[in-house]
């Protein structure tokens, strides 16, 4: 063999192993990539049954999937334009009517946050209260604001029950603000973002034409 030919298959093999290498991270790629996906998505049909009032917590996710309707003037919930939310009533379960009990569900973004945005779930029932707020991504400081999470504390859950005549005005705020929530120690945008978001959905769901009938309010 000469010089060359043993340039040539020296050559030859070298980039036959790049090849082999690329393809092989880009498939660990691909496939990790729908790995995470799958994962938040499973995630995210979690979140949408935590945040359903206690009776339709019982409601299949399949159910809840299925649900879905589109938002008028999504962007004052920081949605783009096509947006959906979902709407879960009890009468609907094998078509019979039940106790009439039903929510929405809302998506909602905030760019408020310390590291950019937070994406949050909003149920309503037909009270225009709040059944439960969960947080399903963001990128907020680890061991402070990313107490916003359920699984991290129960600060979310103070949201619970409440609804736009439940607090003044100026009650939507962080107690630093002179408002009903606690912030963090060493974090008060996080929370001031999340207070806001929240805040913005009721308002959204009193005077935005949606699926659900609300009752009139008792206070």
């Amino acid at each position: 063999m000469t010089l060359f030919q043993a340039s040539q298959r020296g050559a030859l093999a070298l980039g036959t192993f790049a090849l082999v290498t690329a393809g092989s991270v880009a498939l660990t790629r691909a496939l990790t990539a729908e790995r995470i996906e799958t994962h938040q998505l499973a995630y995210q049909h979690r979140q949408l049954q935590e945040v359903l009032p206690e009776a339709l917590a019982n409601t299949p996710v399949t159910q809840v999937l299925e649900s879905t309707f589109t938002l008028p003037n999504p962007e004052a919930l920081g949605l783009a334009s096509d947006s959906q939310g979902w709407w879960v009533s009890d009468s609907e379960i094998n078509n019979q009517s039940r106790n009439g009990r039903s929510a929405v569900i809302l998506p909602v973004v905030t760019r408020q946050g310390y590291n950019g945005e937070i994406r949050l779930l909003i149920g309503i029932d037909e009270q225009q209260r709040i059944s439960g707020v969960r947080v399903t991504q963001h990128q907020e400081t680890p061991g402070l604001g990313d107490d916003i999470e359920r699984s991290r504390s129960d600060w979310i859950t103070d949201f619970n029950g409440l609804g736009l005549d439940s607090l003044p005005p100026e009650g939507w705020a962080v107690a630093k603000d002179g408002g009903h929530f606690d912030a963090f120690t060493g974090a008060t945008i996080t929370p001031r973002a999340v207070v806001n978001a929240v805040h913005k959905a009721l308002q959204y769901a009193t005077y935005t034409p949606l699926p659900i009938t609300f009752e009139e309010s008792t206070l």
